[in-house]
């Protein structure tokens, strides 16, 4: 199958990522004849998902197909690029009715058209006006900033920098106390094992001492003799 892709579609942007997963990279004027290569002759029956990646340096999406067979036993990535700005790509609806709500969601969240589904309308986001919330240009914190309020009468309404920023500042404290409380521990633990090794040399030579003692004699005493 690889070679058959290879030859057709002029692409060596094969890759082996498991044995079960395949991806391939192809033109997008062409990824539409791919799918219908993998699923009319090749059994890829399911689509799993359409996933999108904003290459925003690069000023593309990588927009991805993902299809399995019918057994489950390979899956097969098919991927291709569309500029960032009037992103559009054709629908995978007149294959998959499932595409329909993929679409839509990446619609909304990219602002991508996908020409030939009639139904891109909201999914998640109601009455949406601003910059789709997943290209990266989308700035969160700006956002809540400007559109967004917090509760009255709670009293943890904060700044998220600066909460973030007091967070991860308490948790480099916390792990530099702890390294220091070990540090502290294992120094402690060095001196006393060496004191406890003297008790048991003074004891030794105690012992070695009143072994000697017991075999020296007596000064002024002697054994007596027999019969006297």
């Amino acid at each position: 199958m690889n070679t058959v892709i290879k030859n057709r579609f002029g692409t060596e942007d094969i890759e082996i990522k498991r044995p079960d997963l395949s991806k391939v990279v192809v033109e997008k004027e062409q990824v539409f004849e791919l799918i219908n290569l993998l699923v009319d002759h090749y059994d890829y029956q399911t689509l799993n998902a359409i996933t999108c990646a904003d290459w925003i340096e690069e000023e593309h999406f990588a927009i991805s197909y993902i299809l399995t067979t019918t057994d489950r036993k390979h899956t097969f990535m098919v991927q291709t690029q569309i500029g960032r700005e009037d992103a559009a790509i054709d629908s995978l609806t007149y294959k998959f009715k499932q595409a329909e709500i993929m679409e839509r969601d990446l619609h909304e969240m990219y602002g991508i058209d996908f020409p030939g589904n009639s139904n891109l309308i909201e999914l998640s986001l109601e009455n949406w006006i601003h910059t789709p919330p997943l290209r990266r240009e989308f700035d969160t914190l700006e956002f809540v900033k400007e559109h967004l309020t917090f509760r009255e009468g709670r009293d943890g309404n904060m700044d998220v920098k600066a909460e973030m920023k007091r967070l991860r500042a308490l948790k480099k404290a916390a792990k530099a106390a702890a390294a220091e409380k070990e540090k502290a521990a294992q120094e402690a633990a060095a001196p006393k094992e060496k004191t406890e090794e003297k008790p048991a040399k003074t004891e030794k030579a105690a012992v070695s001492k009143k072994t000697e003692t017991e075999k020296k004699p007596v000064k002024g005493k002697e054994e007596p003799k027999d019969g006297k």
